[in-house]
């Protein structure tokens, strides 16, 4: 989507250092290791058990009267399940769904918050250059009302011109000056906007203003997109994750009115001498299943289920109202792109219309025939006109890094 290679670098850049991104992707491995612990519930614990018991007798237990430790001890060792819940009901099969889906909308928030810092570090690159542009410029029409200011000073000498002329001429490269100021600062924040996504430094010299002028470097878009692209978009994406999710968690709330089955049990030796514990006669087992019905719980269990279906409902809610924003994002973006052309063209006839201005009011005023109010007003249109083509020429760029995050990354 960007051929740009200097972007393509500063895009490198950010996907290895930004901070958000890092934490996104952090996300997903906490989901996924969630995942991980709802899966193993599907299987038995096993566990390997060893006990020994030596006992002391006190003095008015013993037989004796006296304090008395009994040799007789108890040794045991097996391997054992601790309470395994049967899933009859699918319990425990619906949260592993559940956190399965969550894991996928988390992977899909962490895309969606990769297209949108792709998009980020394009669109401040782009703003930086603007702005340069801008300087350029505004440094340009500044040397020319310097030329202009020191001619007229020289004309005044002269007794040919008034020192309101003088006063005209000096508010021109004031106000011009000025305006650099602006476009500096302007350029200063972009570039630190940009150096905070990409995580690390930018060099100023390699941001090129010419860059801007040779177009913006995306793809272009084809004709007919299809709405299909649309659920591409990892926002629909992680939506319908959760959606999913909050209906397996309405299983999980409706199968705990069933009972629940769990089964303990041991397989091992038992003996009371240690020598003796892995002889024949020492083999031993335990099997104890235990079922739980719930009776009375004070209304826990419906609210649980009332949760889930309302949870579902706003995961149905939030899927529509994500639909409905990709649709208008799309059609916000592709409205814009043919009447946004237009008027960067217009600009661009307008910049040459006021240069011409320039030159003819310029010519007139040195021979005598108009006064240097036209040169200055013409010089001002001038000025007016590039920041209106530079913005013009930003705002396309804009709109064609808002189609791509519109339609989930690209159109390609």
């Amino acid at each position: 989507m960007f051929s740009d290679p200097q972007l393509r670098q500063l895009i490198a850049q950010a996907l290895e250092n930004n901070r958000d991104l890092r934490i996104a992707v952090q996300r997903v491995d906490e989901a996924r290791a969630l995942f991980g612990v709802a899966s193993a519930e599907l299987w038995p614990t096993l566990g390997l058990q060893g006990t020994t018991q030596r006992q002391q007798l006190s003095a008015l237990d013993s037989p004796t009267g006296s304090r008395l430790i009994n040799e007789q001890g108890r040794f045991r060792l097996g391997i054992g399940i601790t309470a395994y819940e049967l899933d009859i009901w699918g319990r425990v099969r619906a949260l592993r769904e559940s956190a399965g889906q969550q894991l996928l909308a988390t992977e899909e928030d962490a895309r969606a918050v990769q297209i949108g810092l792709l998009a980020e570090v394009a669109g401040a690159y782009y703003e930086a250059l603007a702005y340069l542009s801008l300087r350029e410029r505004h440094g340009q029409l500044m040397a020319a009302g310097e030329r202009s200011l020191a001619l007229i000073e020289r004309r005044r000498g002269q007794g040919l011109a008034s020192e309101l002329e003088v006063r005209q001429a000096g508010a021109l490269v004031l106000g011009l000056a000025g305006e650099q100021a602006s476009a500096e600062r302007g350029y200063v924040l972009a570039l630190n906007r940009l150096e905070l996504l990409s995580g690390a430094a930018v060099a100023a010299d390699q941001l090129r203003p010419a860059v801007l002028e040779g177009g913006h470097g995306l793809a272009p878009v084809a004709a007919g997109l299809p709405s299909l692209l649309l659920a591409q978009r990892p926002d629909v994406r992680a939506a319908e994750a959760r959606l999913k999710a909050y209906n397996a968690n309405i299983g999980a709330a409706r199968a705990a009115y069933l009972p629940r089955i769990s089964l303990t049990g041991l397989l091992g030796f038992s003996s009371p001498e240690l020598n003796q514990l892995f002889r024949g006669g020492a083999r031993a087992w335990s099997f104890a299943p235990e079922v739980t019905l719930p009776v009375f719980d004070l209304g826990r269990r419906a609210s649980q289920l009332a949760l889930a279906k309302a949870q579902r409902e706003i995961a149905v809610s939030e899927y529509e109202r994500a639909i409905q924003r990709a649709f208008r994002e799309v059609a916000d973006a592709l409205g814009s792109a043919e009447p946004l052309s237009r008027e960067l063209e217009a600009q661009r006839l307008l910049v040459a219309n006021e240069q011409r201005r320039v030159e003819l009011a310029t010519l007139l005023y040195e021979d005598g025939l108009n006064s240097y109010l036209e040169v200055l007003d013409a010089q001002r249109s001038l000025s007016a006109a590039q920041q209106g083509f530079i913005r013009a020429r930003l705002a396309g760029v804009s709109n064609s890094l808002s189609l791509y995050k519109a339609l989930g990354g690209g159109w390609g």
